[in-house]
């Protein structure tokens, strides 16, 4: 059976973009160095296939022809034992779209730090649960480029969001200050390893960052949660974007003039008018690509949806242009079809979205199954201990 190989350059170019240190999030191991003798080097790297060299490979050929599978897009820089770690059981725990986000953010650190910046790049790694009335002790959540959250109602997405938010701040666990205990920790990268033990009940929260007691995280990641609010009256659109985004209205303003390139919204900005009832309101504009200037108020659901999401979106952008950030999104409270669902996901989880990003939904999508992207399924009835379970590709399971 004929294997599809990289050439020596291609190697090497895969070894000098991820600067000779492995790409996996948690390792950074460097994987070059001196020889015993003044002339030698001594090298434990691995350019690794994303997509499997031989048909019957981890991870399958995804479709792609041979010169495709020896091309360097198809190739991932590991050290040796990350590279032995991802091919084990066919690679299920490791698909395709999982290591091209692990290079993705990778090669972003790299050409950050190559440009003399050293504070920008992050990884949250993974929560782990050790005391909780949702889930079972032990229970571990890792997180990829882009992570789904699966699960029905009373499930426990939305808490599961809460938790790992503190990483930014601590404002999300007011619900879980009593009457039950929680405890968990959350193992993320700024620069080195860190770990946040967390810990609630008789009113407060205690948190400590590698074993030292604190307020929140000093290592922190900025967060950006939208929340699914459901049908709320707000006085004007700079109040509900200033809710949702969780931004005093003055920052709001200024984040409008940030909204463009992605794919809706040429332009946005915040207008301070009167009503037709008397009342002064500050109401959003939007320029949107062959129909002009467009009052939000006057899109429809779907399109409100997406403006709003492209706030949220251009926010976490913003941010990580100074500061590791975690985008969080209840995607059941967007009113967007399954093509721009798939628009916006192949942005968050390819090269150029610079940050990682949790979605939760109801149910998985061919979408989801047929790309790999790192999945959890959360099967949860009121009053009981759930389930955290990665989901298994193929089995599309769909909640009430």
């Amino acid at each position: 059976m004929s294997r599809s190989n990289f050439s020596e350059n291609t190697r090497l170019i895969l070894a000098h973009r991820a600067a000779f240190r492995c790409s996996a999030p948690h390792c950074d191991r460097l994987t070059v160095g001196p020889g015993l003798k003044p002339d030698q080097v001594e090298k434990t790297g691995q350019a690794a296939h994303i997509y499997s060299a031989s048909e019957l490979g981890p991870r399958g050929q995804g479709g792609l022809e041979p010169e495709e599978l020896k091309d360097a897009s198809n190739g991932i820089w590991m050290c040796g034992h990350h590279s032995d770690l991802i091919d084990k059981n066919t690679g299920v725990r490791y698909p395709a779209t999982v290591l091209k986000s692990w290079k993705a953010l990778h090669e972003f650190r790299i050409a950050y730090e190559h440009s003399g910046r050293t504070n920008a790049f992050g990884f949250i790694r993974e929560l782990r649960i050790e005391r909780s009335a949702l889930f079972e002790p032990g229970t571990t959540v890792e997180l990829g480029k882009t992570t789904f959250l699966i699960g029905g109602n009373s499930a426990g997405k939305t808490a599961l969001c809460q938790w790992f938010s503190v990483i930014d701040s601590p404002q999300h666990l007011s619900r879980w200050l009593e009457p039950t205990e929680l405890a968990y920790t959350i193992e993320f990268d700024v620069l080195s390893e860190h770990r946040l033990a967390v810990r609630t009940g008789d009113g407060k929260v205690q948190i400590k960052l590698n074993e030292t007691e604190v307020a929140f995280n000093h290592h922190r990641v900025a967060v950006v949660f939208v929340e699914d609010k459901g049908e709320r009256k707000y006085r004007d659109d700079l109040q509900l974007f200033s809710d949702v985004l969780k931004l005093d209205p003055v920052s709001v303003r200024s984040l409008a003039g940030l909204v463009t390139g992605l794919s809706f919204v040429e332009s946005a900005e915040f207008v301070h008018e009167e009503s037709d009832e008397g009342e002064w309101q500050d109401n959003l504009y939007c320029r949107i690509p062959n129909r002009g200037r467009i009052r939000y108020r006057a899109l429809s659901g779907g399109e409100r949806s997406r403006v709003l999401l492209e706030f949220a979106i251009s926010q976490a952008r913003s941010v990580s242009t100074f500061a590791p950030a975690l985008l969080i999104m209840e995607w059941n409270g967007f009113a967007i079809d399954e093509a721009g669902f798939e628009h916006y996901t192949t942005y968050l989880s390819g090269p150029d979205c610079p940050f990682q990003t949790i979605i939760t939904r109801y149910e998985t999508t061919p979408l989801i199954e047929g790309l790999g992207w790192q999945t959890y399924r959360i099967a949860r009835k009121y009053g009981e201990v759930g389930t955290i379970l990665p989901a298994v590709v193929g089995q599309n399971t769909a909640f009430p």
